[in-house]
């Protein structure tokens, strides 16, 4: 968002309860980011809210943050050589006009062929354990990335192109 130019206060007192199943890919990933938006507009009656979560699916199989090294590597392994799909869910709530905006944004990820070295040391580095997928293009699990069809800023969390959109549209 400062690559966008925009004045923004991250709030990390968010306790919504996320779901990790029950619903396909892109009402899942809309489902998050809106509870996550309104949790914050409660607290925020002046503000525009912007809620996001972004998760990666493999063989019809959801990959949310692994929490554990065990996780990471079993997610890792499942990706290596392999495309996969990331799925990110955004809500923009501007309270002022009491509007809500929600969709999401989908792109296609090949990964290279990992060895279990590769897996092991990044593993090792913490870095893929707070990640969807396990992994953050953002970071050093960028290197794993062969190929990406559609929207870089999406796997990295947050769809650019699409809160421009909303955000224009807010405007109108």
């Amino acid at each position: 968002m400062e690559e966008m130019g925009l004045d923004f206060v991250v709030s990390h007192s968010v306790r919504f309860k996320e779901k990790h199943s029950g619903l396909d890919p892109e009402a899942l990933v809309c489902h998050n980011a809106l509870g996550k938006a309104e949790e914050v507009a409660e607290k925020n009656k002046d503000s525009i809210i912007i809620g996001c979560d972004t998760i990666v699916t493999f063989n019809n199989e959801i990959f949310g943050k692994p929490l554990t090294p065990d996780n990471a590597n079993v997610m890792l392994m499942k990706l290596s050589g392999n495309y996969h799909s990331v799925f990110s869910g955004l809500a923009v709530i501007d309270m002022q006009k009491g509007k809500e905006l929600v969709g999401y944004d989908k792109t296609e990820v090949k990964f290279k062929d990992l060895s279990e070295k590769e897996i092991n040391n990044y593993v090792d580095s913490g870095e893929p354990l707070d990640k969807a997928g396990a992994y953050g293009i953002q970071e050093s699990g960028g290197a794993f990335v062969e190929s990406v069809k559609g929207s870089f800023s999406n796997v990295v969390g947050l769809p650019k192109e699409l809160l421009t959109k909303f955000l224009a549209e807010l405007e109108t």
